[in-house]
Parts: structure tokens; C-alpha cells; sequence
């Protein structure tokens, strides 16, 4: 159901975006390519090594933030935007082929979650719409830029319904991702009780690259 099909003269790149762990998933020579980008936050020493080690596998690219300016001003949210648009924008760069035409594939926010309240939703909506900006302005995206729902994405995992727990589990049974390092190395955090960022939003940007492809 989830083996990859190579796309000859094509860059598919699936961003499961937020502001402080955005998780993209590229097509590199037909496999797989996760590129994290989090947050500088405090983390415990083991969560530390976790990403240290998860940092170091062969189709993993873990990058820190810079420490956010906490500041409200709007100046400085939009100039922080711009500047994680920039350096997204970098990496895909860096981990594709900018020669070939690009295909873009975002998840759509789910506004309706109670975890957001309207200006989280606001500044989401505003870091997005930056990013995909740069994007098109950078890797000349003409038309193969879309925006797929969450429902639409779980329901090619299994279900509309599916929670985080359950693509985790499909993830991990996915026999077909057996030669990737990141796989693996997941297959060692099976029973863990929640998973250290970004492993859950780097899942998430692979069903994306999965559903884009159909399969």
C-alpha cells in the first residue's frame, strides 16, 4: 500500500508545517529524505540524545533554530516568518534536485483542533502563506503547489478518523521502508509513551509524500 514509486524529473517535497517543528519529507533518488527543523527549546538530556542520534542517521537532516525573539511585536513574528521560510527553502534546495521542476504538497491546518487558539491560528496562517511564497518565488512553482486535508491523508493511512497513535502504528508496520535508517530507528521507539521531537511531525510529512503519490 505505502511502497514508493520513483518520479523521473521531479522533486516531491511534503511539508507537514508548523512555526516551531515544521517536518518535510522529500523524494531523493526514489527514497524517502526527512528534514527537521525545530525549535532551540529546553530539553531533557535524554530527549537530547535521542535527537543526537536521530541527527546522525543517513536520511534524517536534523537542524535547530535559532532561540526565538519572544517579543510580540508584529515586526518581529513576520521577520521571524520570512526567516524560517528562507532557510526551509535552503534545505529543499539542498536535498533535491533544483535543476528539475518541483511539486509541492502542504497538509492543511486542522482549524477546528482545540489545541490552537486564534492567534496561534493567525500566526500559523501568516508563516505558511510566507513559506509558500518563497517557494514559488525560489524553486519557480507555476502550478504544482497543493493543499491536501487531514482527513484526506488519514483516510489513504487506513481511516478519516486515524489519531497520531494509529499512523505511528501503520508507520512502524510498513515493511516497505525496511532499508531506511529513520525507520529503524523508530522501530526502537515503538513502545516509547510520546515521541521526542520532531519523529511524530517527520511520520506526518511522510503520509503526506505517500497520499501526494497515491501509493
Amino acid at each position: 500500500m505505502l511502497r514508493l514509486v520513483k518520479r523521473s524529473n521531479m522533486n516531491i517535497v511534503a511539508i507537514d508545517f508548523s512555526i516551531n517543528s515544521p517536518g518535510i519529507c522529500v523524494l531523493k533518488d526514489g527514497k524517502p529524505h526527512w528534514i527537521g527543523y525545530l525549535n532551540a527549546t529546553k530539553m531533557s538530556k535524554k530527549d537530547k540524545a535521542i535527537q543526537d542520534e536521530m541527527s546522525r542517521l543517513d536520511d534524517v537532516t536534523l537542524i535547530f533554530q535559532s532561540e526565538p525573539d519572544v517579543s510580540k511585536q508584529e515586526l518581529i513574528r513576520v521577520q521571524r516568518h520570512i526567516s524560517l521560510a528562507e532557510e526551509l527553502t535552503k534545505l529543499i534546495i539542498e536535498y533535491t534536485d533544483p535543476s528539475q521542476p518541483y511539486k509541492i504538497y502542504f497538509e492543511g491546518a486542522s482549524y477546528g483542533t482545540s489545541r490552537f487558539g486564534t492567534n496561534s491560528l493567525l500566526d500559523l496562517a501568516s508563516a505558511s502563506s510566507i513559506f509558500k511564497y518563497k517557494l514559488i518565488q525560489d524553486l519557480s512553482v507555476v502550478e504544482d503547489l497543493e493543499v491536501l486535508a487531514p482527513t484526506t491523508i488519514k483516510k489513504f493511512a487506513g481511516k478519516g478518523n486515524m489519531k497520531k497513535e494509529d499512523m505511528w502504528k501503520v508507520f512502524l508496520d510498513n515493511q516497505d521502508l525496511s532499508s531506511s535508517p529513520f525507520w529503524k530507528f523508530c522501530q526502537s521507539h515503538r513502545e516509547d509513551k510520546k515521541l521526542v521531537k520532531p519523529i511524530d511531525d517527520l511520520v506526518d510529512s511522510y503520509f503526506i509524500l505517500m497520499c501526494s503519490l497515491g501509493g
